[in-house]
């Protein structure tokens, strides 16, 4: 009786081992891409805020594409984006037209030298548009 108990409390031990084995790169990869997800969305926050910056400079009186692109690009690299990836199409207004500002950044996940074989390295654009009344 006692070793019977005995063996039933090893296997139980066993199977969780065994689930245990099964579940965790499940685990791992949920948490994985959760910080992915994480770090994009961060992106297209500070895209949107640079757009936001670049339409609020560009209803200034005299403003230049220029300028609007130098803030828009302030605020990527100052948030540490990478500005080679970043796209800046902008038009100043004027009275009775908006200034407009587009910014793409194509995004490369840190984790791509993990798992970038997986899905062709490539890259996710985000974009993000403001428009603002002059």
């Amino acid at each position: 009786m006692r070793r019977e108990v005995m063996r039933r409390g090893a296997q139980a031990r066993g199977q969780a081992l065994v689930e245990m084995a099964l579940l965790v790169p499940l685990l791992l990869l949920v948490v994985v891409g959760l910080v992915h997800l994480g770090w994009a969305l961060n992106a297209h926050q500070v895209i949107t805020n640079a757009a936001r910056e670049g339409a609020r400079v560009g209803t200034r009186a005299g403003a230049t594409t220029a300028a609007m692109r130098a803030v828009v690009l302030d605020v990527c690299r100052n948030a540490g984006l990478d500005t080679a990836e970043v796209t800046v199409e902008a038009t100043p207004g004027a009275p009775n037209v908006p200034s407009s500002v587009t910014v793409s950044y194509a995004f490369h996940s840190p984790l791509d030298a993990l798992f970038g074989r997986f899905f062709d390295g490539q890259a996710v654009v985000v974009r993000a548009q403001c428009v603002m009344k002059y």
